[in-house]
């Protein structure tokens, strides 16, 4: 298992949060997100965002596969990078749903992924009842 550095999340995490391009956007917003955590919230930032990055990552994937007239969700093991990736778009996406400012709602996804909370954590949970019940696919995986 490859070990994640808060370096590497923190720059994953800028890639999600980046907009037509405008990086600069994306690491100002990253920057009062670790500053935040540091003042209102006393934590370590990176074993908290570590932490809930952890914790919200999905296990599996699905692939539609259309198979004799219907399409079935054939689950399949997600790769360690994609893992992360698909969490950190979970986060970045869960954050923009809410009307305060950004890096705000960001601190709380954070805060409650971290201690196995919110609607993060239910939609990995979700995702991996939807893979259980439609193991019975597996045998379809082809690609």
């Amino acid at each position: 298992m490859k070990q994640w550095s808060s370096k590497k999340i923190l720059k994953l995490l800028t890639l999600s949060l980046m907009k037509k391009g405008e990086k600069h956007v994306a690491e100002q917003l990253v920057l009062e997100l670790v500053a935040l955590l540091r003042e209102k919230y006393k934590t370590s930032s990176s074993t908290l965002i570590l932490n809930a990055v952890h914790n919200i990552k999905p296990l599996i994937g699905f692939r539609n596969v259309r198979l004799r007239g219907s399409s079935y969700k054939v689950p399949f093991f997600l790769k360690e990078e994609l893992q992360v990736k698909i969490a950190l778009d979970w986060l970045v996406s869960s954050a923009a749903k809410s009307k305060s400012n950004l890096s705000n709602s960001l601190a709380k996804e954070l805060i409650q992924a971290s201690l196995k909370q919110g609607d993060l954590i239910k939609k990995r949970d979700d995702v991996h009842k939807l893979g259980n019940q439609n193991k019975v696919f597996a045998h379809y995986r082809w690609f």
